[in-house]
């Protein structure tokens, strides 16, 4: 079972480093911020790096990100790899990155938890163009490895997969590109 999920994760960071289909992308902006809703919410933001790479940053209520009656916050940067769908405005992605953590178990929970977690990360998102101001719809699964480390002594330390994180995030893009990043994001 175990190796199957890391069998996963593997296949998901090897897609991360293949040449994309189209180099060609239509995000005009440098970056966006929304809100990201599914098992956890929280709050969203990217950042566009050159040849239609993303960093997305993370901030989730709950110590896994999950609301599940686990009080906490928990942050992660995801590096993304777009690849524009048939000259439209869809992309797909792929990417991972590390996640930390701190809270309890659950409201009344006398131990307190830092966790440090590794996610994949695949989805799909729109991003309307003709718009003032552009909107990206996003919907992604990201299952998570945690490792939980007890701030208590005679607690031991858990690690646990949780692999029911599907989201849909809505972000607004903010900071138009200059001209001549949109000319080398065409080349």
């Amino acid at each position: 079972m175990l190796k199957n999920k890391l069998l996963v994760v593997i296949v998901f960071f090897i897609a991360m480093y293949l040449k994309p289909f189209s180099t060609f992308s239509q995000q005009e902006f440098k970056g966006s911020v929304g809100v990201r809703f599914g098992y956890g919410i929280g709050l969203t933001g990217t950042y566009h790096l050159q040849n239609n790479q993303n960093i997305e940053f993370l901030l989730r209520y709950g110590y896994h990100g999950l609301i599940l009656n686990r009080p906490g916050l928990n942050f992660q940067a995801l590096y993304e790899k777009h690849w524009q769908l048939r000259s439209s405005n869809f992309t797909a992605y792929v990417g991972g990155g590390p996640a930390i953590g701190a809270g309890k178990r659950s409201s009344n929970s006398p131990t307190v938890y830092f966790v440090l977690g590794a996610s994949p990360i695949l989805g799909f998102d729109y991003t309307t163009q003709r718009t003032k101001v552009p909107f990206i719809l996003a919907l992604d699964y990201k299952p998570t490895f945690n490792v939980d480390m007890p701030m208590k002594k005679g607690v031991k330390t858990d690690v646990n997969f949780s692999y029911y994180e599907i989201a849909f995030s809505v972000r607004v893009g903010i900071g138009r590109m200059g001209r001549s990043y949109k000319k080398y994001r065409r080349r």
